[in-house]
């Protein structure tokens, strides 16, 4: 069995570049992909042309030569690149993959005359799978019959954090005011922007939360514990949802919210019966992290209406709580705009 003689790293001794690599694959865990959800995103040219842009930005690749595992190319694109696609013909569209390859002359092919200012990595465009020994695809473009110039809406981003990052926040308040005797009633119909819900009397119905600066999106799970409603009230029904952000309106935000942000409106419904009513309202979202809310501490809070010609008799008390876990979660996003 043969052994590299120099691990890494041994003061003084000579290390190969597989044994680099191998320190790459290791602290990777053998993912693949971009660094930062940025990076190496392909866009149109902004007027579009018979090439695409890749922005700047780092990369995992693996080898994939058959004597090349746990081996793992780092690269980088300094500035945003153009890469050519060839337009198409009357026969037909055609699919092509954007690629971020890797061509290492020790597992094949010529040597280079001047190994240290020759080009090992490169971003192509093409059907097939380039030459190399790694290769990752960034992007797919879907290219119409007679086609030369390449518009965003035929591209579709195909990249991967390599490594994301997570992180998860937990309220709870499974007392929602320290006063007994306080209940608080849903009196504001939805089409108003509806209200923070339990409102008022020193009801908990807000938290800040920190957001990540690094977080793309968040999957939000609020939940509102033991709502009820008296025996022999009138049917109600409305919906319940979460709004978020770092700017407070008096319902001037689109839609009548109190906060820029929301997540889906969930809905529900309360018959007319005999007995005392009891339930829980919970709701899952998955959303972008706006750009602008990054890094910054926000307001998520508890909201619920009536929905237009419903009778009143939503209720909470101190026998209910509110609750919200919000997983934060790094995806290859255009960060810049959302």
């Amino acid at each position: 069995m043969a052994l590299e003689n120099a691990p890494w790293a041994v003061d003084g001794a000579k290390h190969s570049a597989a044994v680099a690599r191998t320190l790459a694959y290791a602290s990777t865990s053998g993912a693949e992909g971009i660094v930062e959800p940025a990076d190496l995103r392909v866009r149109a040219t902004q007027t579009p042309s018979g090439s695409v842009r890749v922005a700047p930005g780092g990369i995992a690749v693996l080898n994939r030569a058959a004597n090349g595992g746990q081996q793992t190319y780092t690269a980088r694109n300094v500035s945003e690149t153009l890469v050519e696609v060839q337009p198409t013909g009357s026969g037909g569209g055609r699919t092509d993959y954007v690629w971020a390859h890797i061509i290492d002359p020790e597992y094949g092919g010529q040597f280079p005359e001047n190994p240290q200012t020759a080009q090992y990595f490169f971003l192509t465009a093409s059907a097939a799978q380039p030459e190399g020994n790694g290769w990752y695809k960034l992007a797919r473009i879907d290219i119409p019959a007679s086609t030369a110039a390449i518009t965003q809406a035929m591209i579709t981003d195909l990249r991967e954090v390599a490594i994301p990052r997570r992180d998860q926040v937990v309220f709870g308040r499974p007392r929602v005011s320290d006063d007994a005797d306080v209940v608080s009633t849903l009196t504001v119909l939805s089409s108003n922007g509806g209200e923070y819900f339990p409102g008022g009397n020193g009801f908990a119905n807000t938290v800040q939360i920190d957001i990540p600066d690094w977080a793309t999106r968040m999957h939000i799970e609020p939940r509102w514990m033991s709502v009820w409603r008296r025996p022999g009230d009138d049917s109600c029904w409305g919906y319940y949802w979460m709004e978020f952000g770092d700017e407070y309106r008096d319902r001037t935000w689109p839609g009548n919210r109190q906060w820029e942000f929301a997540t889906q409106k969930f809905g529900f419904n309360f018959p007319n019966t005999a007995d005392l009513m009891r339930t829980e309202w919970s709701l899952m979202d998955a959303v972008p992290v706006p750009a602008k809310l990054r890094g910054k501490r926000c307001t998520f809070a508890f909201k619920a209406g009536l929905a237009d010609n419903s009778d009143f008799g939503v209720r909470m008390d101190a026998q209910g709580g509110l609750g919200v876990r919000i997983d934060f979660t790094q995806v290859a996003e255009d960060i810049h705009t959302v």
